[in-house]
């Protein structure tokens, strides 16, 4: 880790009693850092505060975190910038009754940007499917928020396994993304992408490329469909836009994406 600071002040320790620690009890982002600028910073404060709505948490002043954030980021040429967000210490059990006004917590983290990411953007990877599903949860869907259990054990699951990445589904047997990035692909000529309403994380850079291309088929798909796609790419802001080259095996065109790639430049 290259920096880290709790509500301003530079420092790698909070309280045992945070919120954040104990129920999962807040939400992050995850930005890249080029040339000292956060890219699509706007989006992740929006993230942010609509997270803070979301889970009902005092929000900090977004135009004070702005001003800290590009302050940070000044340092680093290319880097991984971490927000959290949590409800701090207080209240009894789940209850957030008693916490004060000003008990949210702020960290903010700087660490290394992944080397191979340039490389797998080029060469794409090679996708499976997961043997495990992610929960439905309509209240929770969409946020990146602090619990990730889920991610913990998937990829724990993906640590024992020969594929780069894998295709999770919810309990209702519909796909989702990947470990950590959305997912597009391309059925019958038309790019599509899960329909995130009841699980997942509605990623920025799947927002922005939405954004652009709005007529993207947004829609709930099964397995048995998706073994028929001709093409797919993974997602998120870190890794910007991956290709898969085989999914299960099966090779598949990159011709697409690499097309996407270049037109997403300037945007991601």
């Amino acid at each position: 880790m290259k920096y880290c600071s709790v509500n301003g002040q530079q420092q790698t320790d909070i309280q045992v009693t945070d919120r954040g620690l104990a129920y999962g009890d807040g939400l992050f982002t995850t930005a890249k850092i080029v040339d000292g600028q956060i890219v699509l910073l706007d989006k992740h404060i929006e993230r942010l505060t609509l997270g803070c709505q979301q889970l009902k948490l005092t929000s900090p002043v977004m135009a004070n975190l702005t001003e800290q954030l590009q302050s940070v980021a000044k340092a680093y040429p290319l880097a991984v910038l971490k927000v959290m967000i949590t409800a701090g210490s207080g209240g009894r059990g789940y209850s957030r009754i008693g916490l004060s006004e000003s008990a949210t917590n702020v960290i903010i983290m700087v660490s290394d940007f992944p080397s191979h990411y340039s490389a797998l953007a080029q060469q794409g990877i090679n996708l499976g499917d997961s043997k495990q599903q992610l929960s439905t949860s309509p209240m929770l869907a969409g946020l990146k928020h602090l619990n990730r259990l889920e991610q913990v054990l998937l990829k724990a699951e993906l640590d024992d396994r020969i594929e780069d990445d894998l295709i999770v589904t919810n309990c209702q047997g519909y796909v989702i993304e990947a470990i950590s990035a959305n997912l597009f692909y391309w059925l019958d000529g038309q790019l599509c992408t899960p329909d995130l309403s009841s699980s997942g994380v509605n990623g920025i850079i799947r927002k922005a490329i939405l954004a652009k291309y709005p007529h993207i088929n947004v829609s709930q798909i099964k397995l048995s469909e998706l073994k028929q796609a001709q093409g797919m790419f993974i997602c998120n802001s870190l890794m910007g836009i991956i290709p898969v080259k085989t999914y299960n095996n099966r090779i598949l065109a990159m011709d697409d994406v690499q097309r996407l790639q270049k037109q997403m430049t300037g945007f991601i």
